[in-house]
């Protein structure tokens, strides 16, 4: 259920989302994981069915339907989804939305980012 169609969902906390800006590559940036437009040549998935089909799977193109408030947390390190596809995402969504950037870290989640994180959404879930 995509957050902010549904009543029901009145608040989110996502940490670094794979499948995001997957075409990254085909335009002279990083790519989303797991990578699949990063190689050219024989046996690169660099075609037009697949470069069409991942559209059906991109975050970028959900993350236009939030609505619902959000938090958003990644490391500013991480090298399995690059910053720059997770900000492609961050930067479309048109709802309330904060981010919460882990300047020294990768691809890992630290203990005071998860303390955070729940404490924002027990705030949200009480209506605070």
């Amino acid at each position: 259920m995509v957050a902010g169609l549904d009543p029901r969902v009145t608040a989110l906390a996502a940490y670094y989302p794979a499948l995001s800006d997957l075409v990254g590559y085909l335009e002279n940036r990083a790519g989303g994981w797991p990578h699949m437009f990063r190689e050219d040549g024989p046996g690169s998935h660099r075609c037009q069915h697949k470069i069409e089909t991942s559209k059906y799977f991109d975050v970028v193109n959900f993350a236009r339907r939030v609505k619902a408030p959000g938090l958003y947390v990644w490391g500013f390190n991480d090298e399995v989804c690059p910053p720059t596809t997770m900000y492609a995402a961050y930067n479309v969504i048109p709802g309330e939305k904060q981010l919460l950037l882990a300047l020294e870290t990768g691809h890992n989640t630290l203990p005071e980012e998860t303390e955070i994180s729940n404490s924002w959404l027990v705030k949200m879930l009480k209506g605070q």
